[in-house]
């Protein structure tokens, strides 16, 4: 019998997932339904999976048996190689099938699965492509590079912040594919919660260009709250934040809130820029950043690497070293941790690598090792999943939204933490925001402010990442404050936090606390590096984890890096990859009736979605190659400077006949047969003599002119897209992806929802952010049933607001 910790560790157990693509958002996809206990079979063409095929490969020596990524990605999955017969009769046993693929054929047709749902309604099906299915014509491949200038990033994310010519920057790792996987992941565990009440199934169809504009951190809301145009090498918002070299190394450091500039300045010895009164506010820092940062680079010169690290941790100063590769792997918090797991590597027995392990943690323990990935059709088609399904019947009725009548209790701050509980609220989740009035939000005192006035219930960046929540305001430093805290908890399924190791149980709510208040809780906590380990109590902001999660030093222009990347990318991973782990634990603590605790890290959900600093040093002992826009699978694979002020376009070549049109389109169609450029691995040899004969052709159009013409002859391209562009793509309109709600201090608005769309159920902002303390007088009504009495004289003893 499955012992309970087990049974928590793969809460999808019996689930069937057949993957149908290849692509790195399918991969990932299958990786986490994996790492949650489902039985992922990976179909694979006769030529075997493109990934058997990618580097790195184990001692570099190409093998389609020993190549790293497909190790990691592909890990404890079945591998089926069939006639379309034996197909068939897998896809009608499925519980669930993902669909995506580079060139847009679909490897399971909408035919054979329109058959199959009508013999089976539960079936769900996920579709994750560029633009989505369902609102645009024609094929639908999938294609990082133009999803990330479709959606907005690369008008955003430069090769450099203060140099000269800085050029759109992708985001190495795909992350577009990783969120829009992500997405695909946590819709789909919300399928199955609907699944579970009605038995029905449905379609999930995933855009890759709506999954990159939803985590912009603030640069949708800065547009629409200001009309102020987001823009490469433009302010951060907050600072000082950036590289900044002493001695013998380079340190990344980031100042947020106002107290922690404070800390800085008595830190170096009160100089007396500390207390210029340009520098006394975020926006002033904000506004003279440019001052401020050679100041601050004079004093962090002087010390050593360790002598600041050492100094800022003991002042409490978010700061970090920038991690290499193989840094990683010698990481002792790693180590401490078991982080970095082996995986075997099937044509090299008794060989593994280190690979990221699964991205949270059940009720404080390590997650169980994962089987190896699978040999090319090692498994019998006809002789897969011949039992009955594991899902219920269902009652035939489905409700409006998954998590109806889920109460969430959200203990976040700042970015990843409400990001995560903002997706159970977008699943039907009632999610009571907790705030206190003595110690305000920090991003509720961090702009853009709506019509550029300043005020706690004016933040874009507050109102864009707790939508659809419930805000109740708490001194929680009164006795009755935490006594009000215990009783909603007592109520709820689960209570969600992001604070800094051991502060809930610092506040008197350890997880056997929790569990003595209500024993059905799930505990989520979110840290940045981890409950347990040498580095469990630093601060982390997506900035240092960038820096020590290797993406930092393998993001830039070519042969460049390490590169300063403009946005904190790493907060919403991390806070989807926890709702992800939220959910799972939800959906099986529902059908046991027990409690649990998650825990997840922000470093170890950033290494799961982005290994490839792991893969490269565990597999070649070396660095992972800075390329830039580059791509190992497709040449050429970038962007292009336009005609115009800073016009762009961006071009994935797939493969040879893209590139023998593109050569038509250039004018040139005789490049389709010259040696240099005849064959992908020419074609990249030869990368930067192409790169320039495309670049004198695109350099004589505008992005739009350039776009239009490629994707006429069937080659991958897109205008860069400015935020402006965006909010005005028809594509995302269609999707209904800005939907207006309207708040109660600044009225209607328009932000972004999410990166999904749903055939059955509502899965998506119900509504505006709440002002501080809005909710306040309803919940204590609704929940705990005070009396108007009682609310009055909460707030006069200043418990409430």
């Amino acid at each position: 019998m499955t012992s309970r910790s087990q049974s928590f560790d793969h809460p999808l157990a019996g689930l069937r997932v057949l993957e149908a693509g290849d692509t790195l958002a399918a991969a990932y996809a299958g990786r986490l339904l994996a790492d949650l206990g489902a039985e992922v079979v990976l179909l694979e063409p006769p030529q075997g999976h493109p990934f058997r095929t990618l580097g790195p490969f184990a001692k570099s020596v190409p093998d389609a048996e020993r190549s790293a990524s497909f190790a990691y990605f592909h890990a404890g999955k079945r591998s089926v190689t069939a006639d379309d017969a034996a197909v068939r009769a897998l896809a009608a046993r499925a519980d669930v099938l993902i669909r995506s693929t580079r060139d847009g054929a679909d490897w399971i047709g909408d035919d054979l699965v329109a058959e199959i749902e009508a013999a089976r309604p539960a079936l769900v099906v996920v579709d994750v492509s560029t633009f989505g299915r369902t609102h645009r014509d024609g094929p639908h491949p999938t294609t990082d590079l133009l999803a990330l200038a479709a959606g907005g990033l690369l008008s955003i994310n430069s090769t450099t912040l203060r140099g000269p010519d800085p050029l759109p920057l992708r985001y190495r790792g795909e992350l577009a594919s990783v969120h829009a996987a992500c997405g695909a992941v946590l819709s789909l565990l919300g399928a199955l919660v609907e699944r579970r009440r009605s038995g029905l199934g449905q379609r999930l169809d995933v855009s890759l260009q709506a999954s990159v504009a939803s985590v912009l951190a603030t640069a949708m809301s800065r547009y629409h709250y200001t009309g102020e145009l987001p823009v490469r090498q433009g302010n951060r918002s907050v600072g000082p934040w950036g590289f900044y070299p002493c001695r013998d190394g380079t340190v990344l450091m980031q100042i947020t809130r106002d107290e922690e500039f404070r800390r800085l300045v008595t830190m170096l010895g009160d100089p007396d820029w500390g207390s210029l009164e340009i520098f006394e506010t975020t926006a002033g820092r904000d506004e003279n950043a440019d001052v401020l940062d050679v100041f601050v680079g004079e004093h962090l010169a002087e010390f050593t690497l360790a002598e600041f690290l050492e100094l800022a941790h003991t002042h409490r100063i978010a700061a970090a070293p920038i991690h290499g590769a193989r840094d990683i792997l010698e990481w002792d918090h790693l180590a401490a941790r078991g982080s970095l797991p082996p995986a075997a590597l099937g044509g090299a027995p008794g060989e593994s690598l280190p690979v990221p392990g699964r991205p949270w943690r059940v009720n404080g323990t390590a997650p169980p090792p994962r089987d190896p990935a699978p040999a090319r059709g090692e498994a019998d088609a006809a002789g897969l999943w011949s039992g009955p399904t594991a899902h219920p019947a269902g009652s035939g009725t489905p409700a409006e939204r998954p998590l109806e009548g889920v109460r969430v209790i959200d203990l976040t701050w700042v970015w990843a933490g409400p990001f995560a509980a903002m997706q159970l609220a977008h699943l039907g989740a009632d999610v009571v925001r907790v705030e206190t009035g003595t110690r305000l939000e920090t991003t509720r005192g961090l702009g853009p402010y709506a019509d550029g006035i300043v005020g706690v219930d004016r933040s874009g960046y507050f109102n864009q990442y707790n939508q659809g929540k419930r805000g109740v305001a708490l001194n929680l430093k009164t006795a009755r404050g935490m006594e009000l805290l215990r009783g909603l908890i007592a109520t709820a399924d689960v209570v969600i936090d992001n604070m800094s190791a051991g502060a809930l149980a610092r506040m008197g709510l350890p997880y056997e606390t929790l569990k003595e208040i209500n024993p059905r809780i799930v505990a989520v906590s979110m840290t940045g590096f981890g409950e347990s380990g040498p580095y469990r109590d630093r601060t982390a902001y997506g900035s240092l984890i960038d820096a020590l999660s290797g993406i930092a030093s393998s993001n830039g222009d070519v042969r460049g890096g390490p590169t300063d990347l403009v946005m904190s990318l790493p907060d919403p991973m991390a806070g989807i990859t926890t709702a992800i782990a939220t959910v799972a634990a939800l959906y099986q603590a529902r059908a046991s009736g027990e409690g649990v605790r998650v825990e997840t890290a922000m470093f170890e959900a950033c290494l799961a979605a982005f290994p490839w600093p792991v893969l490269f040093a565990g597999a070649t002992g070396g660095e992972v190659p800075v390329i830039g826009n580059r791509d190992e699978l497709a040449c050429p694979h970038g962007t292009f400077r336009c005609a115009g002020d800073d016009e762009w376009v961006a071009i994935a070549c797939e493969d040879d006949d893209r590139f023998a049109a593109l050569a038509v389109v250039l004018g040139a169609p005789e490049l389709a047969d010259d040696p240099r450029f005849a064959t992908l691995a020419a074609r990249r040899v030869h990368e930067d003599e192409l790169e320039a004969l495309v670049t004198a052709w695109t350099s004589q159009r505008t992005a739009a002119e350039a776009a239009g013409a490629l994707q006429a002859k069937g080659v991958g391209a897109e205008a860069v897209a400015r935020v402006d562009e965006v909010y005005r793509s028809p594509v995302l309109a269609a999707r209904g992806f800005f939907p207006e709600t309207v708040h109660a201090v600044i009225g209607p608005r328009r932000l972004p929802s999410v990166g999904w769309v749903a055939s059955r159920s509502a899965m998506g902002p119900q509504g505006a952010a709440p002002a501080l303390g809005q909710h306040t007088r309803e919940v204590l009504t609704e929940i705990l049933g005070l009396s108007a009495a009682e609310l009055d004289a909460l707030e006069k003893e200043g418990v409430t607001v």
